[in-house]
């Protein structure tokens, strides 16, 4: 199951009970952020699941199109921003500003559909937007 590419929990979820190995989705979800396992963009196959050790640490020159894409709506409040994505693109957003290593970022945690971004204390969220996507031209409140 190693060499495979999963595309999706519910994916994963299958391939594990055709192993037997029968767990829920929540449980997978949990354990798939525990062990380092993050979905991220594959050029050929959309999005897939890997382990962050085996991704290479160079950011891609696709992840500021992929965020890009992926975010609906930016909502800040102090050294916070709550990220809107479409269903199933928060992961991966979270995971493509954890790569591009944005210094104003301290963090991400990425759900379905939403991810926190937690900055520095005197982190200027323009500059923030431009390192995310080189424009400054995604919807913000």
């Amino acid at each position: 199951m190693k060499n495979e590419k999963i595309h999706s929990q519910e994916e994963l979820q299958q391939r594990l009970k055709q192993e037997g190995k029968d767990v829920t989705q929540a449980t997978l979800s949990r354990d798939l952020k525990f062990l380092g396992i993050a979905r991220v963009p594959d050029p050929q196959e959309g999005y897939v699941y890997t382990i962050k050790e085996e991704v290479d640490t160079t950011p891609d020159p696709y992840l500021h199109d992929d965020i890009a894409r992926g975010i609906v709506d930016i909502q800040f409040s102090g050294n916070l921003a709550v990220v809107h994505t479409i269903l199933g693109h928060g992961h991966s957003v979270a995971f493509a500003i954890d790569r591009l290593e944005i210094p104003e970022v301290l963090g991400t945690l990425g759900g379905e559909d939403t991810l926190l971004v937690i900055f520095r204390e005197d982190a200027d969220k323009s500059t923030f937007i431009k390192r995310l996507t080189g424009e400054d031209t995604l919807p913000t409140r």
